[in-house]
């Protein structure tokens, strides 16, 4: 399962942080930068997730659900979706 989830975390940081690109002043040499410094660090992360509770695994992020179903009826969107 680990072989699965690294390619997993790479797509969701890659995501998150082309996200960052388009929706402030980074640039696409910066976005670049932060990707090769968070990137040597997934395995380690994959490997202490492996240990976690089940009980303790979750996301509370209510600010971001809200601003994600507004966006779909925005004037001008900045993602297609």
């Amino acid at each position: 399962m680990k072989s699965s989830v690294v390619p997993y975390v790479w797509g969701w940081l890659e995501n998150t942080v082309m996200s960052g690109v388009k929706l402030v002043p980074l640039g696409q040499s910066a976005g670049q930068k932060i990707l090769f410094a968070l990137a040597e660090q997934i395995p380690a992360i994959v490997e202490l997730s492996a240990h976690w509770p089940q009980e303790d695994i979750g996301s509370f992020t209510p600010a971001q659900v809200i601003a994600s179903s507004r966006h779909e009826t925005q004037y001008t969107r900045l993602f297609r979706s």
